[in-house]
């Protein structure tokens, strides 16, 4: 009898999530120091910013942020929040910190997980468009995951296909002008169906063997993020 299942590759996929998790956990005290500074008030600047997912922080872009710079991508701000409340009125404060600390210049949104909501909500809901032209989301899930089922909290029942927040926001036109690059793992355990990463509007990058948390801290991923930051 034949199966489609592939028992090693996901054994290797798991290994490979766990090692990305204890990596990430070993960033998350770093958290303060990774925030970034207020940019000057300038027209041509390009700011950078970066929103974590759920019960993560800023220091998990680390990585990410460190390959950018050698690429060129000097100006950047990680946007840090408490995983609690609802999405939208952590994207709220995102349009707080956006305003108070990026006073100029163009605007690229980078995401990981629930942070790619965050970021829509800002773009679709509180005029965020108008002052961002990309967005790159990784592993987030835009249609949901069936992975909230197992967390009761309010914030996390947002995620859930179906959810009110879900399809009033996958409702929305797109938002005008803002190109947006949706970046899927494959074997993501947290994001499922792995479609759901799939985001309703832009263009989809997808790397069939890596995990959630693995695309924080793989060279292939970096470089799909520069060419969607380079457009």
């Amino acid at each position: 009898m034949r199966s489609d299942f592939d028992a090693d590759g996901t054994r290797n996929a798991i290994v490979r999530e766990g090692l990305a998790l204890l990596a990430h956990g070993l960033l998350l005290p770093l958290g303060r120091v990774a925030a970034g500074a207020r940019s000057e008030r300038r027209p041509d600047l390009h700011t950078v910013v970066f929103v974590h997912g759920l019960a993560s922080g800023r220091a998990g872009f680390l990585p990410l942020r460190s390959w950018l710079r050698l690429q060129g991508s000097w100006r950047q701000l990680a946007f840090g929040y408490a995983s609690r409340g609802s999405i939208e009125s952590i994207a709220l404060r995102l349009k707080r910190v956006l305003d108070a600390d990026v006073r100029g210049g163009r605007i690229t949104l980078v995401a990981h997980s629930m942070g790619g909501l965050v970021a829509r909500v800002y773009l679709q809901q509180l005029g965020g468009a108008r002052r961002v032209e990309r967005l790159v989301t990784l592993g987030t899930p835009h249609r949901g995951s069936h992975a909230a089922n197992f967390v009761p909290a309010p914030l996390v029942r947002q995620l859930l296909p179906g959810s009110p927040f879900l399809r009033h926001l996958n409702g929305l036109p797109a938002p005008a002008g803002v190109r947006t690059t949706s970046i899927v793992a494959g074997r993501d355990l947290l994001v499922q169906p792995v479609e759901s990463a799939h985001c309703p509007f832009g263009e989809v990058v997808r790397f069939d063997e890596l995990g959630h948390l693995e695309l924080l801290f793989r060279p292939e991923v970096f470089a799909a993020v520069a060419a969607a930051i380079r457009g």
